[in-house]
C-alpha cells in the first residue's frame, strides 16, 4: 500500500511510494527517488554501482553523476526535465545489463480518457467518465488540427471518407501547413485511409511474412519534439480507425497523456520500427515484432502519478498483466476482447482462491481457439465472468485494480495488447499502467455499464441489480458512523433480506426484516471503509454503496 513513511511497495519487481513529496520507484536492481531538482539511484548491490556507465539515451552523450556516502547510491543533478538516460552496469551475477530511465517532466501531466459507448457515471468517485459516442473520430481530428510541428502515427487499420475530409483530410491538412508527418501501418491489413494520404507523406508498412505478427499499435505522438514541455501529447488505447471501431458499435477506449518524457519514449519505439529518427524510413535498421529490443524507459512520474509503459513483444507485457492481478487488495475488473493465455487464467483463479472474491470479468463473444473463458467461469461464482453478446465487438483490453480501495494502489492497465500469445510473442503493441484512483475509476464506470448489459453479477459493483422496483427503499445516513436506517418506499408488508458485503465480496452482516416499518442496521462493528448493502424482497432488489466512517 502507498504510505507516507519511507517504504516502497512492490509491484511486479517495481514499487512506488510517496515519500514526503518525492516519488520512489523500486526496480529489480535499483531504486529511483525523484526529488524536485535531482534524481537519486540506489543500487541493490555494489557490483552494479561500481561498474555503472550513464549516457543520454537519444544522443549517447555521457551523463555526469555523483556518488554519495553510500557507495551504492548516486545522484544526477544535471539532468534536463524529461531527459531519457541509459544505465549500463554489471549485475552481481556478472551479467551486463542496460536500462533506460526517464527523468520527471515539467509538463502538465494531464491525462484524459474517452469512450465511444455509454458509461455509468453514477459510480463516479471524483470525475465522471466521458462518452464521446460517435464523436471519437472528431476528437482525434481536433488533436491533429492542433498539431504544430511533428506528427507520428502508428495505426493497425483505418478509414476515411476522402482525402479532404475525416482523419485523412486532417492529416493531409497538417502536412500542407508544414507539420512533419510519419505514418506506420500494418502491412497485412487493407487500410482504406492510407491511399487517401498525400503521396509526399512518408509511410511504412510493417512486414507481413510469417516471422512477424500484426503491427497492432494505435498510438499517435503530437509534437513530441517540441521544446515547450506542455505541448507533446500521446494518444493511445484500443481504438482502430475504422468506422465500426471508432464510431461504434464496437466498444473502445482512448487515453491521452500530456507529458514530454512519455512522448519521447513513444518516439523511441516509433523510431525503432521506422529505422531512423528522420522523416525517411531506413529499411536496414527497421525492427518490428520479435526483432525489437527492450530499449525504452518503463516508469514515469506524470503530474505526480506513476505511469508504466510497456511495448510488445520485447518487454514481457504478459508478466505485467499477471503482476497487476497479483497486486490487487480488494477488487479486479477485467474487460478484454479475449483471453487465450492459461497463465493469466491461472493468476485470476489463484487470486480468487486466496480470498479476493470480488473478481468481475467480461470478454467478447468471439471464440478463438484456446479461449480461457469457460475455465474462468468454472472457477468463479455464476455471473462474475460473462460473455458480451450484444452487437459489435467488446474490443477493450483493460483491467481495473482496487477501484474500491484508495488506500491500496488503484490502477488501470490499458492499451492495444490483447491477452493472447500473438500479442505477447509477435505483435507490435503498447500497454500503459496508470497508478491513479481517478483514472482507474473512469474505466470502472465504463466497465460497470457494459458488464450490466452483459448480465454480470452487479452486487459488488454498487449498481442496482435486476430490480423489479428501482425505488424499493432508501438508506440514511450515508456515510454513517454507528447505525443506518432503511426506509421502505412500499406500502405493503413483505419479508426483506438485508446483507452487507465488503469490497472483497465477503458477507459481513445479514438480517431478516419486514417492510412495514423502517429497519435499523447496526454498523458499529464494521471497520471504516466502503461496503455494499444488498436489499432483496419479492418486490425487487437493490444494492447500495455504504461508507462507514
Amino acid at each position: 500500500m502507498k504510505s507516507s513513511i519511507q517504504v516502497a511497495i512492490v509491484l511486479f519487481f517495481v514499487g512506488w511510494s510517496s515519500v514526503w513529496g518525492q516519488t520512489q520507484i523500486k526496480e529489480k536492481d535499483y531504486t529511483l527517488t525523484y526529488f524536485p531538482t535531482y534524481l537519486s539511484i540506489l543500487f541493490h548491490d555494489g557490483i552494479a554501482s561500481q561498474s555503472l556507465h550513464i549516457e543520454d539515451a537519444l544522443t549517447q552523450a555521457p551523463v555526469p553523476f555523483e556518488r554519495l556516502a553510500n557507495p551504492n547510491q548516486i545522484i544526477l543533478n544535471q539532468l534536463r526535465p524529461s531527459q531519457l538516460i541509459k544505465l549500463r552496469y554489471t549485475s552481481s551475477q556478472h551479467e551486463t545489463k542496460t536500462s533506460v530511465v526517464a527523468n520527471s517532466s515539467i509538463s502538465s501531466g494531464s491525462i484524459e480518457v474517452y469512450f465511444n459507448h455509454t458509461v455509468d457515471t453514477s459510480l463516479a468517485q471524483t470525475q465522471a467518465a466521458v462518452n464521446l459516442a460517435d464523436a471519437l473520430d472528431e476528437k482525434l481530428i481536433s488533436y491533429i488540427n492542433q498539431c504544430q510541428n511533428d506528427l507520428d502515427i502508428t495505426i493497425y487499420n483505418s478509414y476515411s471518407p476522402s482525402s479532404t475530409t475525416g482523419i485523412a483530410g486532417a492529416i493531409n491538412a497538417a502536412f500542407a501547413r508544414g507539420v512533419s508527418v510519419r505514418i506506420i501501418y500494418d502491412g497485412s491489413t487493407s487500410s482504406v485511409m492510407i491511399p487517401l494520404l498525400n503521396p509526399l507523406i512518408p509511410i511504412l508498412a510493417s512486414p507481413s511474412s510469417s516471422s512477424y505478427g500484426l503491427m497492432h499499435n494505435k498510438f499517435v505522438i503530437f509534437d513530441g519534439n517540441s521544446s515547450d514541455p506542455n505541448t507533446p501529447i500521446v494518444w493511445t488505447g484500443s481504438t482502430n480507425w475504422t468506422t465500426a471501431q471508432i464510431d461504434g458499435p464496437d466498444r473502445n477506449n482512448v487515453i491521452t497523456i500530456q507529458d514530454k518524457a512519455i512522448a519521447l519514449a513513444f518516439k523511441m519505439e516509433f523510431d525503432e520500427m521506422w529505422g531512423s529518427s528522420t522523416t525517411v524510413p531506413n529499411a536496414l535498421n527497421s525492427k518490428f515484432g520479435p526483432y525489437k529490443t527492450d530499449n525504452t524507459p518503463h516508469h514515469f512520474v506524470v503530474g505526480n502519478k506513476v505511469v508504466d509503459l510497456y511495448f510488445s513483444p520485447s518487454d514481457g507485457t504478459n508478466s505485467k498483466i499477471i503482476d497487476a492481478i497479483n497486486s490487487a487488495d480488494s477488487d479486479i475488473e477485467v474487460a478484454t476482447m479475449l483471453i487465450t493465455r492459461s497463465d493469466i487464467k491461472n493468476a485470476l483463479l489463484a487470486k480468487y482462491s486466496s480470498g479476493l472474491t470480488n473478481i468481475n470479468l467480461m470478454v467478447d463473444s468471439q471464440n478463438p481457439s484456446g479461449n480461457q473463458i469457460s475455465a474462468i467461469q468454472a472457477g468463479l461464482p455464476v455471473g462474475q465472468a460473462v460473455v458480451f453478446t450484444l452487437s459489435g465487438l467488446m474490443h477493450h483490453k483493460f483491467m481495473v485494480i482496487d477501484n474500491f480501495n484508495a488506500n491500496s494502489d488503484p490502477l488501470v492497465l490499458t492499451g492495444s495488447h490483447n491477452w493472447s500469445n500473438s500479442a505477447e510473442n509477435k505483435n507490435d503493441e503498447n500497454t500503459l499502467v496508470v497508478h491513479d484512483a481517478t483514472i482507474a475509476n473512469q474505466y470502472f464506470q465504463a466497465f460497470a455499464d457494459l458488464y450490466q448489459q452483459a448480465g454480470g453479477n452487479m452486487e459488488f459493483l454498487g449498481v442496482k441489480a435486476s430490480s423489479a422496483n428501482e425505488n424499493l427503499c432508501t438508506i440514511y445516513p450515508n456515510p454513517t458512523s454507528e447505525n443506518c436506517t432503511i426506509k421502505w418506499n412500499q406500502n405493503s408488508s413483505v419479508l426483506a433480506y438485508v446483507r452487507i458485503f465488503s469490497t472483497e465480496g465477503k458477507a459481513v452482516f445479514e438480517q431478516q426484516t419486514t417492510t412495514d416499518t423502517s429497519t435499523t442496521v447496526s454498523t458499529a462493528s464494521l471497520e471504516e471503509g466502503i461496503y455494499f448493502v444488498s436489499v432483496e424482497t419479492i418486490l425487487g432488489k437493490e444494492v447500495f454503496k455504504l461508507i462507514k466512517k
